[in-house]
C-alpha cells in the first residue's frame, strides 16, 4: 500500500487527466461492443483498456 501511496502523491494533473482519458475511451468502446456486438467494437475495447492498464503500470514505475 505504501507504494501505491507514493503513487498516487506523484500524479500530475496531466497524468490524471490522460488516465481519465484513456479510462473514458475503453469505456466507450466497451458499451458500443455491448449495444452493437461488433468485433471491431471488441478489438477497440481490448486496445484501449490494455493501454490503460499499461499507462498505470508506467506511472508505477515511474514513482519507484
Amino acid at each position: 500500500m505504501e507504494h501505491i501511496e507514493k503513487v498516487t502523491e506523484n500524479l500530475t494533473k496531466d497524468d490524471k487527466d490522460r488516465l481519465m482519458h484513456q479510462l473514458d475511451h475503453c469505456l466507450l468502446m466497451a458499451n458500443k461492443f455491448y449495444e452493437t456486438s461488433k468485433p471491431e467494437y471488441y478489438v477497440r475495447m481490448k486496445s484501449s483498456c490494455q493501454t490503460f492498464i499499461e499507462m498505470l503500470d508506467k506511472l508505477e514505475k515511474k514513482a519507484r
